[in-house]
């Protein structure tokens, strides 16, 4: 007869298999309810679970990008509160004295702050006209108000769920082979702005928000219990002077950065997947003027796109043919122009009036929405919105067609002089960030490593990793350089930097 044994303990020592469960387990679990995806455009089960596992991956690659991420969007919000409910408290005001202090809709806005690195470069965009440029104050008295806007302050939550992408609006056009087509983008924190000061916006409360929210408390609940576990596991190794993997240290550094993200992203609704469609009477026009701001904003970042690759070209030909011993040059491309709305709007019903050429499919768009555009904008400025006819579509940005989760371009800007490369918060957080996050790992510099070379790619890494804002801090020295007036940088006129660059970029090229 076979002996029988009950319950067994397992070794009291650590495997393989134990180190890589707890940590990965950890890991993944931390991670999954750390991301807080902003609002799709469109739910589609595939796309959406793809773009998650992708953030997933680069939280664990790149956490400080979440974190900055979470950091601007949180700041977002906090100031889309403030200006919404500003009108609130100048009406408690006005309902108690005479006086009516100015609403201005323009300028509390954190990245609409002017500032003297933008301001040289702008005169090669903007109108010389100072009428077309000027921007009126808003005051409440001016404000026509929907009847069904809620006149209760916003909290923090509500607007965390408008900068998230909670509201949409749809724009309805006929093609160039008279089918009808749809646009449908989300607003961003400005375009929602505009929506709530002149009464278009039917603001979700914080219970229909929560309501909407997929929080998973249970999933929740385990990961706080595993985060406790494994940090038992890890202080009392240090405690008893027992070695802790590299593993176990990577780990630990993440799960600081998922509780940093936690408590960011506290009130931000969790894993929501259908955004607010805003209609009404009026919204066709708005949506159509909204819609029109933000293609030529396209459009024109088109052009910029295609400015830098023939300026690019250029420089390389010339320095090819400066060599060859030739001395007379073509002048340099020309960046583009870009001009106010309301040019752009009798300049694309003109174009669709005489069926001109277009350029870019977006065109097409343009010339079949500028006739509402048009009466969208009459609308928002009989309403009180004077800020909006002379300002440039790149200068404000409406609506956005993705959910814009979290990208490095948002912080740093992309190789082009269109935005993003002035010192910002943003670039001070990323750079706080990583610096602790670099700075983690070199506190495992003394560790125990199987190998000599695992040892300095460990060290190796936690250098690289640190010493990246020195990158970031050069990148914003070369487009101060770039929109710098100086006499003293430039060789020639319209092309100054690019001279001395020309040559380290064929290189790189070649």
């Amino acid at each position: 007869m076979p002996q029988v044994q009950g319950w067994t303990a397992g070794p009291g020592t650590r495997g393989t298999l134990d180190i890589l469960w707890t940590c990965l387990s950890t890991l993944a679990l931390c991670v999954w309810t750390a991301i807080h995806p902003n609002i799709p455009v469109k739910h589609k089960l595939w796309p959406t679970l793809l773009e998650r596992l992708g953030l997933m991956a680069l939280a664990i690659i790149f956490p400080e990008i979440i974190i900055t991420s979470a950091w601007g969007e949180r700041r977002r919000a906090k100031a889309l509160l403030i200006d919404v409910n500003r009108p609130l408290g100048q009406m408690a005001k006005r309902s108690t004295s005479e006086l009516t202090p100015p609403l201005q809709l323009k300028h509390s806005l954190p990245w609409k702050k002017p500032n003297s690195e933008t301001g040289n470069q702008d005169h090669l965009l903007l109108p010389t006209n100072s009428e077309s440029a000027s921007v009126e104050p808003l005051t409440p008295s001016s404000v026509v108000r929907h009847p069904q806007v809620a006149k209760s302050p916003w909290f923090l939550d509500q607007a965390m769920f408008a900068v998230m992408g909670g509201f949409a609006i749809e724009t309805h056009y006929l093609g160039t082979t008279g089918e009808k087509c749809t646009i449908r983008r989300l607003l961003t924190a400005e375009g929602v702005l505009i929506l709530s000061q002149t009464g278009h916006l039917s603001v979700l409360s914080r219970e229909e928000i929560a309501e909407r929210s997929k929080a998973d408390i249970f999933a929740k609940s385990i990961v706080v219990g595993q985060i406790v576990w494994f940090a038992l596991q890890v202080l009392g190794r240090l405690c008893e002077g027992l070695p802790v993997t590299p593993l176990e240290t990577h780990t630990a550094i993440h799960v600081g950065c998922a509780i940093l993200v936690y408590a960011i992203w506290v009130n931000k609704p969790y894993n929501l997947l259908q955004s607010v469609l805003i209609t009404g009477p009026d919204m066709d026009s708005i949506g159509a003027f909204f819609n029109f701001s933000d293609i030529c904003r396209d459009v024109y970042q088109k052009e910029c796109y295609r400015y830098e690759v023939h300026r690019m070209e250029y420089w390389k030909e010339r320095v090819i043919q400066a060599s060859r011993g030739v001395s007379s040059f073509d002048p340099p491309p020309k960046p583009p122009l870009l001009k106010p709305v309301d040019q752009l709007l009798d300049d694309y019903q003109s174009r669709a009036t005489h069926n001109s050429a277009k350029r870019y499919d977006e065109e097409e768009i343009l010339c079949a929405i500028a006739q509402d555009a048009r009466q969208g904008l009459n609308l928002l400025e009989s309403q009180g919105c004077n800020t909006l006819r002379g300002i440039q579509p790149s200068h404000r940005r409406l609506l956005r067609e993705t959910s814009e989760n979290f990208t490095i371009r948002a912080v740093w800007g992309g190789w082009s002089t269109d935005f993003g490369h002035e010192p910002s918060p943003e670039k001070g957080i990323h750079v706080i960030f990583n610096v602790l996050y670099g700075g983690c790992h070199l506190a495992a510099w003394a560790s125990d490593f199987p190998t000599t070379l695992e040892r300095w790619l460990w060290r190796g890494s936690a250098l690289f990793l640190t010493t990246v804002p020195v990158w970031g801090a050069l990148w914003i020295l070369w487009w101060k350089g770039v929109r710098s007036q100086s006499k003293a940088l430039y060789l020639i006129r319209n092309g100054d930097l690019d001279i001395v660059a020309a040559p380290i970029f064929f290189l790189v090229l070649i």
